[in-house]
């Protein structure tokens, strides 16, 4: 007997010895077994029935500003002999649609012009049975719509609001009260005169029997504290602030105490004699069964796996994916299970510039700081060259909100290898079953679609996919079309002039060219919907040298120091870019000296060494170079070091609460100071009252810009402002 074979024997018999030993701990094993896989259960029926219960309550807000955040809402609420509109539309509407029980309309002074309960229209003094009950809700509304306290970025709703539990009559409900704003911005309400929206859900009856139902809990239902049952699960929500606890109880599913009456001796006879049978197989064919195993894992693994990162690959994913949307369907899940598709930014000049070695190491590292980020049940899989795919069972949406933000946080700093720095982000797009349909390709296409709408919204943010979004798609074609005839023609483009002026007294110093299309269908179209569709459809290069072109020809004979331009990102990447300016000028005749291009800070501090070239490039001829929205990336005048640039336009976010803000006033004073210890001018941008001019004017900064003092105009006006101050001087 050989010793290879020794072994394996005295192996085996140890294996039977140990099984004899387990089998005699199996029975006690299976019952402690039951008890946890129950105790387990009702734990997760209990998190199941909380969020669903919670989703109630944030539901009604959310539904609520369907018709509360809405001009028209604002306009026939102010008026008289509109209630057949408002029952329509913010009464029995809402029952018929959200199970809203009851629904009250109060104006300025908190006095009702509408009552909604009973499943009819009462007169609006029945509310007044509810107005002590609901007082500190709308003097906790009123109190926030007078500090002009804005909603928590976490609820993702327009307005402002309060949301409680509450007892009204000895029945648990559900209260939400909310504003009715404009939607647009457009109408002014004074804070007196605006009108509140209340809605009332009970919890019991039809609403929780439907949550129960949906989420298979049996027999749930609301039970005072005092009439709870011995062997029922219950959970708990209490009101905040009003601090009342309201209680739901249902009859718990046991699966463990089931499967254990029912399978256990079965269990015992199976496992034993499968063990059994696996010893004697195994006996006979150890080795050849070891070796082939090796290799077909490595086939596998190979044919599912990218070489590169060591991720799943496309095959493994649609398996993955499959498998996934088939037990989703199967177990009914109450959280959704989402596909994020995820595309690398600027990846391809990481490639053209540092090299595929460095593109490389950048979807390695991408895939440690991804993985490092989701959590153990959420894989990611390369599915192409710098696309990515994860599959996120069993989170909410706000949960993959979160997960998709983190993701894009991860390279906010860029990648360093062997002393190079490669800038990249991330665009993701979201599609969640069952919202989104229930079925692999159709969740794949919607997910790739929502990718496309986060790169059009500008890169570096993830979009969840919306029936809009195919519409949208469509929409930006047919723009982009247009864009491109429009740019043919030159019909429809025009540029106007927003006015620079001198901090002490109202000189004007300069003027930034803005480009405007006025389409002759849509009518004036953003520069914000535009100008990325041009950068995504290679018109930017066109589009700007046209707006330089048109600028120099009609702002040559201002009396200005200086014409600034602005300049996306992708044409100072374009190789001959500064020779392009250069021609410009020759054929207009604008003097270098004269013309300032502004480059947002990001972009500056993203540049390639394509675009870095171009910069001194024009630098050197004598072009000012302004470092645009300075304050809002992560540069600092150190990372800036290496590059000549002229000035930084201190963003408008700074400006905006200058006068009001303290810290907001000591950034910008510092921002100043230091601009101006390194021989830097300085411009402030957004400027919009007076108060916000004096803090800059005493802050020393160069250069003032905001509707304050001018807003863009036409050449021809502003032509007229500077011959009119010219005249004055004289």
């Amino acid at each position: 007997m050989n010793r290879p074979f020794s072994l394996f024997l005295s192996r085996v018999v140890a294996s039977l010895l140990a099984m004899a030993l387990a089998l005699s701990a199996i029975g006690l094993f299976l019952i402690w077994a039951a008890g946890s896989v129950d105790r387990e259960d009702i734990r997760r029926q209990g998190e199941i029935a909380s969020y669903a219960l919670k989703e109630i309550r944030s539901n009604l807000s959310h539904n609520q500003e369907s018709s509360t955040f809405w001009d028209e809402a604002v306009e026939r609420t102010a008026t008289s002999g509109n209630e057949e509109w408002i029952d329509n539309n913010l009464g029995s509407w809402m029952q018929t649609f959200f199970g809203v029980d009851e629904a009250y309309v109060l104006d300025g002074q908190d006095r009702p012009i509408y009552a909604f309960a009973e499943g009819q229209i009462k007169p609006p003094v029945f509310f007044e049975e509810r107005r002590k009950l609901l007082l500190p809700y709308l003097q906790t509304l009123r109190s926030k719509l007078a500090t002009g306290e804005a909603p928590a970025e976490a609820s993702h709703e327009q307005s402002v609001g309060v949301s409680d539990y509450i007892y009204i009559a000895g029945r648990p409900a559900v209260v939400s009260v909310k504003p009715i704003v404009s939607d647009s911005g457009r109408l002014k309400q004074p804070v007196a005169t605006i009108h509140i929206h209340v809605a009332v859900q009970y919890l019991e009856g039809e609403a929780i029997r439907k949550v129960g139902q949906a989420h298979v809990l049996q027999d749930l239902k609301y039970v005072p504290a005092s009439a709870r049952q011995p062997d029922a699960a219950s959970v708990a929500l209490t009101g905040d602030p009003s601090g009342a606890a309201v209680e739901f109880e249902w009859t718990p599913y046991q699966p463990g105490r089931r499967l254990l009456a029912s399978l256990s001796p079965i269990l015992a006879l199976v496992g034993s004699t499968l063990m059994v049978g696996a010893l004697l197989i195994s006996s006979a064919a150890y080795r050849r069964k070891l070796d082939r195993i090796k290799n077909n894992e490595h086939i596998q693994y190979l044919a599912s796996h990218d070489p590169l990162t060591g991720l799943p690959n496309r095959s493994a994913y649609e398996k993955a994916a499959d498998d996934l949307v088939d037990q989703f369907a199967l177990h009914q899940q109450s959280d959704p299970l989402a596909f994020l598709f995820m595309d690398l930014d600027r990846f391809k000049q990481v490639n053209d510039i540092l090299g595929h070695q460095i593109g490389d190491a950048v979807l390695v590292e991408f895939a440690r700081r991804a993985a490092g980020i989701l959590p153990a049940d959420a894989p990611i899989f390369r599915v192409g060259g710098d696309e990515f795919a994860v599959l996120v069972p069993n989170r909410t949406k706000r949960e993959v909100e979160d997960l998709c933000s983190r993701i894009i946080d991860s390279l906010a700093e860029p990648m360093e290898f062997d002393g190079r720095r490669a800038f990249v982000g991330v665009s993701i797009g979201v599609s969640m079953a069952p919202h989104h349909g229930t079925d692999r390709p159709e969740l794949n296409r919607k997910a790739d679609v929502a990718l496309y709408h986060a790169k059009l919204a500008g890169r570096r943010r993830f979009s969840i996919f919306g029936s809009q979004m195919d519409d949208a798609i469509q929409n930006r074609a047919a723009i982009e079309a247009d864009l491109r005839e429009a740019l043919r023609i030159k019909a429809g483009l025009s540029v106007v002039y927003q006015p620079k002026f001198a901090s002490e007294g109202d000189r004007v110093l300069g003027a930034e060219a803005l480009v405007r299309w006025q389409h002759p269908e849509r009518g004036a179209i953003s520069p914000a919907i535009f100008i990325p569709i041009a950068e995504e459809a290679s018109l930017i290069g066109e589009l700007g040298l046209w707006v330089l072109e048109t600028a120099c020809r009609e702002a040559i004979a201002w009396p200005v120091n200086h014409l600034a331009v602005n300049v996306s990102p992708i044409q100072l990447r374009v190789a001959g870019f500064a020779e392009a300016v250069f021609a410009t000028l020759r054929k207009t005749g604008f003097p270098a000296n004269r013309l300032e291009l502004e480059i947002t800070e990001t972009d500056f501090a993203d540049s390639e060494e394509v675009g870095l070239r171009n910069i001194r490039t024009l630098s050197s001829a004598g072009i000012s170079i302004a470092i645009d929205d300075f304050g809002t990336g992560s540069s600092t005048f150190e990372r800036l070091r290496d590059i000549s640039f002229d000035r930084i336009k201190i963003d408008r976010s700074f400006v905006k609460n200058i006068a009001e803000s303290e810290g907001d006033a000591e950034i910008v004073r510092a921002m100043i100071s230091m601009a101006h210890a390194k021989g830097l001018k300085t411009t402030a941008e957004g400027i919009e009252t007076p108060e916000q001019r004096n803090v800059l004017r005493a802050f020393g900064c160069d250069e003032l810009q905001g509707f304050l003092m001018g807003k863009p105009m036409p050449p021809d006006q502003l032509s007229q402002i500077l011959r009119t101050a010219a005249a004055i001087a004289v």
